[in-house]
């Protein structure tokens, strides 16, 4: 991509020493279809917010009225990597908390040396930028030319007490996107993992940091967003990406910058007070930057956007394989895998779910606050009576609603594979049963292990329930697979009181398939049944999911092969279903289909 330089301001612009409350040196980079905005900062009041402004005129205090604000609320120092301090993601001791978690129950220690934080590096090989000074990457959603300024003002909504124009205008080419650019770690060449697996790592609550616990920078890959995927354009995205032998592993990171610290009802949980939020994957009040305290509370889900948009990155420039993407997380992180299956059952293949919110409701459990409290910080203090509504006015807990997403029996879900504990005290057990009843009801492929156990009870599973990456990489969205329900090994898991149902208990476990073999006349398949509890014989209902060839038309008549012995059966107008086949043993059982 050639790489375009702009002359700095023009004379008379650019002192030798900065005036305090002054901005300097405004200069532009145009490269990869983004624009590079750079300049200096003095002594900027800690209150000042910036604005990067666009026209198709020379910008000017005249027509500033006119001109177009492309990104507004930028702190002073927006070169600084926040990324890199610790103080973005964590409260200290010694602050209005006593401890704090960081990654797996490590604390940050207050009185300990404050870390320089170092600029943002914005190229490959890059050295990074003066964390004084300012950075704000424009995304231009068309091509022209257009004239660029950076105006400061005192607070969120003062009057501009200075405007930078650029000397001269930028000419745009295409529309840009958004694209990561490596900043650590091992450089991946274009294509350089055609076909291979894309496993999407989703972190739990209080992780997502970009530095571990001993203050050491995390995430090899950073990319400025464009305005669609964040609540201002420009917002920064570190995540990490690794090429392995079988597969390439993304882990985002759920944080974004809100350039503040909430206060009062905006926090509903301590730990939220800091600049850089968890949004439980499922996006954050539009007016995050500035307040969330409503009275209406809009949000709009950049988070999944985000994910979506590395996604076809990763499959368009590594080459990733499109059929199979594979989501896997634990508590927020297998929150966000079962919303990522339910709402885009056309992109992951299947998802891994340890210990997740199934949906968010205002319904409590043994003590245990109501889930969708865990979404005030990134929505608002909204409430039943008062919810918080996406762009199309959908309620969002009726959109997060995963026993409701998953009860469509028409849509092939991605197969889920989950955890949970019957006593865990972050996650209430009370909407795990919905979640069960109508998975089982619309014939999806789910399978779950629960105990008696809290938040940390995934360690207590039983191996042959806990798939690795092999078993995941089964399921591709080109191939067809086998979805049981009606088992009748499952387990009682009783209405959602904690203290009804077994303590102990599964749904489908030891069901498993062979590969589906298809023609347009033919669909065979090898089913067993076996786990180190079972008790025979086990009678379970058989869905074929994502078929490929084999679609027999809704009320022709079609021959049911179950182990040599022949029916007749009618093809159902929803999922094709063979009712009750039995397996008397661990031996398995050969189903063919034909018409």
């Amino acid at each position: 991509m050639k790489r375009v330089f702009l002359p700095l301001l023009a004379a008379g612009t650019i002192s030798a020493v900065l005036s305090a409350g002054e901005l300097t040196d405004l200069r532009a980079e145009y490269r990869d279809n983004q624009l590079f905005l750079q300049w200096k900062e003095n002594d900027l009041p800690r209150e000042a917010r910036l604005t990067v402004w666009r026209s198709s005129a020379p910008i000017t205090r005249e027509n500033l009225p006119s001109a177009e604000p492309v990104a507004d609320l930028l702190n002073p120092g927006s070169a600084r990597d926040w990324w890199q301090d610790v103080d973005s993601f964590y409260v200290r001791k010694g602050n209005d908390k006593k401890s704090e978690e960081i990654f797996a129950g490590d604390v940050a220690d207050a009185g300990k040396g404050k870390k320089i934080i170092p600029g943002f590096v914005i190229k490959e090989n890059g050295r990074p930028l003066d964390p004084r000074s300012g950075l704000h990457v424009h995304t231009p959603e068309k091509p022209g030319t257009f004239h660029y300024a950076v105006s400061w003002k005192k607070g969120l909504h003062g009057t501009p007490e200075q405007l930078l124009p650029l000397a001269s205008p930028v000419t745009v080419t295409a529309p840009g996107k958004a694209a990561p650019i490596r900043i650590s770690g091992r450089k991946l060449a274009a294509g350089c993992a055609k076909g291979l697996p894309l496993i999407v790592q989703l972190h739990g609550r209080g992780g997502g940091a970009g530095v571990d616990s001993k203050g050491r920078a995390r995430g090899t890959h950073l990319i400025f967003l464009d305005r669609s995927l964040g609540w201002r354009e420009g917002l920064p995205v570190k995540f990490n990406l690794s090429l392995r032998r079988d597969c390439v592993q993304m882990e985002l990171f759920d944080r974004v910058w809100i350039g503040r610290v909430m206060q009062g009802k905006e926090v509903a949980d301590a730990r939220d007070k800091v600049p850089a939020i968890s949004t439980f994957w499922l996006g954050y009040n539009v007016n995050i930057g500035e307040s969330n305290l409503g009275p209406e509370f809009r949000v709009d889900n950049y988070s999944e956007r985000i994910i979506l948009h590395l996604i076809r990155w990763a499959q368009e420039y590594l080459g990733t394989d499109p059929a199979r993407t594979y989501a896997v997380g634990g508590s927020m992180g297998g929150s966000g895998a079962v919303q990522l299956a339910t709402h885009f059952p056309d992109v992951f293949a299947a998802v891994r779910a340890d210990v997740p919110v199934y949906s968010y409701t205002w319904e409590r459990c043994n003590k245990v606050a109501p889930s969708a409290i865990r979404l005030v910080c990134s929505c608002g203090p909204f409430s039943a009576k008062n919810p918080a509504r996406m762009p199309d006015g959908r309620d969002l807990l009726d959109y997060g609603n995963g026993a409701k997403n998953i009860a469509r029996p028409e849509i092939d879900m991605p197969p889920i594979f989950a955890t949970n504990g019957r006593n865990d005290w972050s996650i209430p057990w009370v909407n795990n049963p919905p979640f069960y009843r109508a998975a089982n009801e619309a014939r999806q492929a789910f399978q779950v292990f629960w105990n008696d156990g809290d938040h940390g009870m995934t360690s207590a599973c039983p191996k042959d329930m806990r798939p690795n990456n092999r078993d995941l990489f089964r399921y591709r969205l080109d191939r067809g697979f086998v979805a049981f329900s009606n088992s009748s090994d499952n387990r009682d898991y009783g209405d959602g009181d904690p203290k009804k149902g077994d303590a102990v208990g599964w749904i489908n476990r030891g069901l498993s398939f062979d590969e589906v073999k298809e023609t347009p006349n033919r669909c065979e398949v090898t089913l067993r049944a076996a786990h180190p509890e079972i008790r025979y014989p086990v009678r379970a209902d058989v869905t074929l999911r994502r078929r490929q060839q084999f679609h027999p038309a809704p009320g022709s008549t079609i021959q049911v092969t179950v182990n040599g012995k022949t029916t007749s059966m009618q093809v159902p107008s929803g999922p094709l279903t063979i009712p009750g086949i039995v397996f008397a043993d661990s031996k398995p059982v050969t189903l063919l289909l034909e018409q």
